[in-house]
């Protein structure tokens, strides 16, 4: 009878838990909301709150096959669907509530900046509704997956840790758009490969893509794992077969889902367009000024004046591909391998964000994905990084009117993260130093402390570096030969920080060692 109590008594304490981090996960996502989105009260194109919205009423409106096709009624110039079809079923969705709640919200061309009070609370909600069904049961699944061995307090800091990133928060619920669904899709795909469910991560693996084209950057980290994983050649002709057999099962999923979520576009005209419209190269190199490596030279070489648009996609191509190499070469050493595996999505993902073209700033969450996932094994960088990724959006959130809430959450996250980072970092040692043989504990001890002293001057050293940047970027006069200066400024700081994370995840990747993590 008592061990039924306690057990009772455990199951209650485990809902009370679980209902208090809901609780702060949606208040902070609704303090968020509270404040501007891009492109508020700006016309005649507004930003991305109205592309959204817009979206909503051309696919209530129009015929399915009409949604990506220029016509008198879809005027694809003012934000044209340019997403898969993944984004326009459930913006329909969205649609049809929003036109049963708020008709005129919806109506043809008359809606075009609609932002009455009623409809910009409808529009935040269907946010923080598709992060309660989508993102946060992702984190919370690969929580329970990747650090099950952990302890509830270690697993629900982490949790709160990965869903709650500054970056993701302020461009979902500030800036305005649904990447916590995308990406919620990608974790649930990478939960399922920790899991050994290949099929499954498959399927949602496609349906990440078929939702925003930029999961791209995850698939040759899936591609090469799923492929090095199940092909086994050996003398044993059942063995081979059979491994060749469960790569033919990963292909009919993945061809299956795809032909599922582009039905309605399977003609030769309607895919075209559609692709069409996903991969507009003719935009350029990149958009505004971002922290990647094109930008980053663009001080000394202007890339777009001495090449043509054909020219730049084949050197970016080129780029990208070569700075994958790393993770093949981890994926074929050790195939298999989990750890393995999300270093890979962080080299894949770095790779089209640094060197690929047409990179957006807000693509850098699709990097502080797989970066934050590891943050109970490397608390000191993944902390850091997710820090300067935050850092190096500003310019766009400063633009937004989201100065207030991006400095609020900054401070909140350097104070409490460095807090929680420290901690992690000293509960790993130790449990390191308890499993270090006698004669090596004292220089260990010696050479950490050492470490951690240069660690905290660079850390200082950085905060005062974004913190001139900040000042620079709000309050100081543009050179009028330099306009874009502090611009520059800011993401040239950010780069720097990107290239070498990169390199230090890139070593961790190519040097991992199962039996260093199973010690740990």
């Amino acid at each position: 009878m008592k061990s039924i109590n306690n057990k009772v008594g455990f199951s209650r304490l485990n809902i009370s838990i679980v209902l208090l981090i809901l609780m702060i996960s949606l208040l902070a996502r609704y303090l968020v909301s509270l404040n501007g989105y891009s492109g508020q009260s700006k016309p005649p194109m507004f930003g991305d709150y109205e592309a959204q919205r817009h979206w909503m009423e051309i696919t209530t409106k129009l015929d399915i096959h009409q949604w990506y096709f220029n016509s008198t009624d879809n005027d694809l110039m003012y934000w044209g669907l340019d997403y898969p079809p993944l984004t326009a079923y459930l913006s329909w969705v969205f649609g049809k509530i929003g036109e049963f709640i708020e008709p005129k919200s919806m109506e043809l061309f008359t809606s075009r900046g609609y932002e009455t009070d009623s409809s910009k609370l409808f529009m935040r909600m269907t946010v923080i509704v598709s992060d309660l069904f989508i993102w946060l049961p992702s984190v919370w699944f690969f929580v329970k997956t990747f650090y099950k061995q952990r302890n509830i307090s270690q697993q629900i800091s982490a949790f709160l840790f990965i869903s709650l990133q500054p970056g993701l928060l302020l461009i979902d619920h500030g800036h305005f758009q649904y990447n916590g669904i995308s990406l919620g899709l990608a974790l649930f795909a990478i939960t399922f490969i920790i899991r050994d469910q290949h099929l499954l991560a498959s399927f949602f693996f496609v349906l990440s893509l078929n939702y925003k084209q930029m999961s791209l950057y995850y698939s040759p980290a899936f591609f090469f794992y799923l492929l090095l994983s199940n092909l086994k050649l050996s003398l044993n002709i059942l063995k081979t077969f059979s491994s060749i057999f469960k790569i033919i099962k990963i292909g009919i999923v993945v061809i299956f889902t795809f032909v599922l979520c582009w039905v309605p576009f399977l003609s030769i005209e309607q895919a075209s367009q559609v692709l069409f419209r996903l991969f507009p190269f003719a935009r350029g190199l990149y958009e505004d000024k971002v922290a990647n490596f094109w930008c980053f030279i663009s001080v000394i070489i202007d890339m777009k004046k001495l090449f043509t648009i054909d020219q730049l996609i084949k050197i970016c191509l080129i780029s990208t591909l070569v700075t994958m190499i790393p993770l093949v070469y981890g994926i074929k050493r050790i195939p298999n391998n989990k750890f393995v595996f999300i270093y890979s999505l962080i080299n894949s993902s770095f790779s089209f964000f640094l060197f690929s073209i047409q990179v957006h700033e807000k693509t850098i969450l699709l990097v502080s994905l797989p970066i934050s996932l590891l943050i109970l094994h490397h608390p000191n960088s993944v902390w850091w990084f997710i820090l300067v990724s935050t850092f190096s959006m500003f310019p766009l959130l400063f633009k937004d009117g989201l100065a207030i809430p991006y400095f609020a959450i900054m401070i909140l996250y350097i104070v409490i993260g460095y807090q929680f980072k420290n901690s992690t970092t000293r509960s790993n040692n130790q449990f390191k130093h308890q499993n270090s043989q006698e004669n090596l504990l004292g220089s260990s001890l010696s050479k950490k402390s050492s470490y951690n002293i240069y660690l905290n001057y660079w850390f200082y050293l950085n905060i005062i570096g974004m913190v001139v940047c900040h000042l620079l970027y709000q309050f100081a006069p543009y050179p009028p030969q330099f306009p874009s200066l502090w611009l520059l400024l800011v993401c040239n700081f950010s780069f720097i920080h990107f290239i070498f994370t990169l390199f230090y995840f890139i070593k961790e990747m190519t040097t991992f060692s199962p039996i260093k993590i199973k010690s740990n």
